[in-house]
């Protein structure tokens, strides 16, 4: 069966904050294309919109649990539709525990219901240290899974590596690829524009395509202004070579923190949702994390019939 495909780009810990420059790099980043489909930057400032081919939301994250959103019970929400904080009682992060890693495998995810409509790939690449300790080998460092990478895992996908990466198969979570070659000189950053290419050259060959961005919150818990608006101009750039192509690219976040660096810790923010290409009016509707998994999955059914 065929089916629409979707582009889901991951944003970690990128919240609607302050328009304030000062302390939102959000705010304070280049972000010429964001804002010409918005008509704002991306904050809390920036108002609901359904246009054809376009819905932007904010997203709530505290899914009626107490305490600050935590990545593993947003991420584990995201990708299946289960309010993953409810499950365990209270937010828990950064990584999967026993509860979540059970309610990935024995619930499913995006990842394993894409099998029926034309496959699933997690189109970050990974260093080998990390394909190592994801592997089990003997002398490798102990490395726990994200809640993305697990779920793919345990749908049966193989992890890129950075062969894959060389060649255009894979793309570099840092948007540039430039921490890959300051591992290995013989790779060449892609930059926005490789980046872009490699994801829509995975989208073309399957129903769902997942990318993490996992550096929003890394910088975010560092503090780093200046990283932050580097990678957010980034962002904006390979965004607007990825809108108009015939992919539903949906673009949302788990957790609010990059967009207040006063703090080094996570928000209560909402969080954007932004999606645009065919049937993007199927996720008029969401509300929450809760909502994003059943509106791919309405994608998904509209064009399967």
């Amino acid at each position: 069966m065929t089916a629409a495909r979707v582009l889901f780009v991951f944003l970690d810990g990128v919240g609607l904050g302050s328009d304030d420059p000062a302390t939102n790099p959000v705010a304070a980043a280049a972000t010429p294309f964001i804002e010409s489909l918005l008509g704002a930057k991306l904050t809390a400032a920036a108002e609901p919109l359904t246009r054809p081919g376009l819905v932007y939301r904010r997203l709530a994250t505290t899914l009626g649990v107490d305490g600050l959103p935590q990545s593993a019970t947003g991420q584990t929400t995201l990708l299946t539709g289960v309010n993953a904080a409810a499950v365990m009682g209270r937010h828990y992060g950064p990584w999967p525990g026993p509860t979540l890693l059970r309610l990935i495998e024995e619930r499913g995810t995006l990842f394993t219901e894409a099998a029926r409509f034309g496959g699933a790939v997690l189109a970050n690449a990974y260093p080998p240290a990390y394909l190592a300790a994801m592997s089990g080998a003997p002398g490798g460092r102990r490395q726990r899974p994200n809640a993305p990478t697990f779920a793919a895992m345990a749908a049966g996908l193989e992890l890129r590596d950075l062969n894959d990466y060389r060649v255009g198969g894979a793309a570099a979570a840092d948007l540039s690829g430039e921490r890959f070659a300051e591992m290995d000189p013989s790779l060449a950053p892609h930059g926005a524009a490789g980046t872009a290419a490699a994801l829509l050259g995975l989208a073309a060959g399957a129903a769902f395509t997942f990318f993490d961005v996992w550096p929003t919150d890394a910088l975010g818990h560092a503090k780093d202004f200046a990283g932050a608006t580097r990678l957010l101009t980034l962002l904006d750039e390979v965004l607007a070579r990825l809108v108009g192509q015939d992919v539903t690219l949906v673009v949302t976040s788990d957790h609010g923190n990059l967009e207040d660096l006063d703090s080094a810790q996570h928000t209560y923010a909402e969080v954007p949702l932004l999606v645009t290409g065919p049937r993007a009016e199927a996720f008029a509707g969401a509300t929450s994390l809760l909502d994003v998994a059943p509106a791919i999955r309405a994608v998904w059914g509209d064009a399967g019939g």
